[in-house]
């Protein structure tokens, strides 16, 4: 089995992976094709990536491609993951959105979109941040969506190894929102209340029902090309509502997105966008 791939196999491998993920690989990083899909070969019989690229292209290999999907996207993910996020959502963006909520004509849930959720611990950090406020599941939504099956399964199950919740989860907070069985810890259905999870890809056109107090989409742009990250965050910030917020990773710029978002520093280092232009909120927010 050769370890490398020739410089039209790459090709090939590159431009199908960025039609299914969005995902743009640059040369050296060819031994991710390498590594995440040599159990693939296996498992599929096929003797080099050349015969598993032609087998992924044939049109009933969806069950393959979703595999592709699992194994090449970056699940790198914790519970409150960069603290210093989360400490300004509870200290000054989430009150400040909950009361726009509520003082509007008719009383409404704040509703929150993580993007990119990866297997759940963002959005679960977000609930526990809010019922720590003495926030009620009945008075926010939060979405999640990955372009991952696999960790969208995993996300609704909400059960998580000693490693998982020893990375994030403060002592009081694993007390009071899991439940230890056998070997994992489950998360309890009073946080799972008012949470959903969905596949979806982000690097394709999608509309969704609702628009968004917060979004959260740290570290996927970083992953796509100039042209796909613009139409991206085009998509966006139609989702976003006029007094929202759009949080993205701290390495991540604004760049040639200045158009859509006007950055709002709320603590040193953390950075929130904001919807720049009004008008681009198409969609209602119910």
């Amino acid at each position: 089995m050769k370890d490398k791939l020739d410089s039209n196999e790459f090709a090939l491998w590159s431009q199908f992976l960025a039609e299914l993920t969005g995902i743009s690989l640059s040369e050296d990083k060819e031994y991710l094709i390498i590594e995440r899909f040599h159990g693939l070969l296996k498992k599929y019989q096929c003797s080099n990536y050349s015969h598993l690229y032609f087998m992924a292209r044939e049109p009933d290999r969806n069950d393959l491609r979703e595999e592709l999907i699992d194994h090449i996207t970056t699940k790198e993910t914790s519970f409150f993951r960069d603290s210093a996020p989360f400490e300004v959502l509870r200290k000054t963006v989430l009150p400040k959105l909950l009361e726009h909520c509520r003082r509007t004509g008719e009383k409404r849930r704040l509703k929150i979109w993580s993007a990119a959720c990866s297997t759940g611990q963002e959005a679960y950090s977000l609930a526990m941040v809010l019922q720590e406020m003495g926030v009620s599941p009945q008075e926010y939504l939060i979405m999640g969506t990955d372009i991952s099956r696999m960790a969208i399964e995993s996300a609704r199950h909400g059960c998580y190894n000693r490693f998982e919740v020893e990375r994030g989860v403060p002592p009081a907070l694993l007390e009071r929102f899991f439940v230890f069985n056998s070997k994992n810890w489950q998360v309890k259905d009073s946080l799972k209340e008012s949470l959903s999870f969905t596949q979806m890809p982000l690097h394709r056109p999608f509309m969704l029902p609702d628009s968004f107090d917060l979004i959260v989409c740290r570290n996927v742009a970083i992953y796509f090309s100039s042209g796909p990250r613009v139409e991206l965050f085009n998509r966006v910030a139609r989702h976003l509502q006029p007094h929202g917020y759009l949080l993205i990773g701290s390495t991540e710029t604004l760049g040639d997105l200045a158009h859509l978002f006007c950055e709002v520093q709320l603590e040193p280092r953390v950075v929130f966008l904001q919807n720049a232009d009004k008008r681009q909120v198409s969609v209602p927010c119910r």
